[in-house]
Order: structure tokens, then sequence, then C-alpha cells
């Protein structure tokens, strides 16, 4: 499948050829956020490499772990 501005929702899922997945997280105003994993320190370091790193986002850096949002009993 390949990307379609008029069709992307919250939820899918894009796997690049080296092996980054991006999941579309929100949608407002014309605005894509997105959610993506590298597979490694050296992807990310390459996909990071023509940002310009800004800082900190606190509100993003205090969100509890991810495992706090498990759900007791739950099967994966």
């Amino acid at each position: 499948m390949t990307y379609d501005p008029e069709d992307t929702s919250k939820g899918d899922e894009y796997r690049h050829p080296d092996g980054t997945r991006e999941v579309v997280f929100a949608l407002a105003d014309g605005r894509v956020l997105t959610v993506k994993e590298y597979p490694d320190d050296e992807s990310f370091d390459d996909g990071v490499a023509d940002a310009t790193y800004v800082g900190v986002e606190d509100d993003i850096a205090d969100l509890p772990d991810a495992s706090s949002f498990e759900v007791d009993g739950a099967e994966e």
C-alpha cells in the first residue's frame, strides 16, 4: 500500500526499507503526528542526521513508562 493523504487515518502503519516502523498517532488541521520506531541506534542517528535538536518536550518526557499502560491479566 502506498501513502495516500486523502485516506490517512489514525493507526495507519508504514514500514520503511531500513526497518523503521511509523504509525499515525493523530491528525488535526492538516497536520499528521506519527510515532517512529527505529530498528537500532544507528538507524535513528541516520534518521535525525539532518534535523536540528531543540531540546526535551517535557509533556512527553513526563509521561509514565509504557509498562504503566498494561492491563493486568491481559494476554499479549
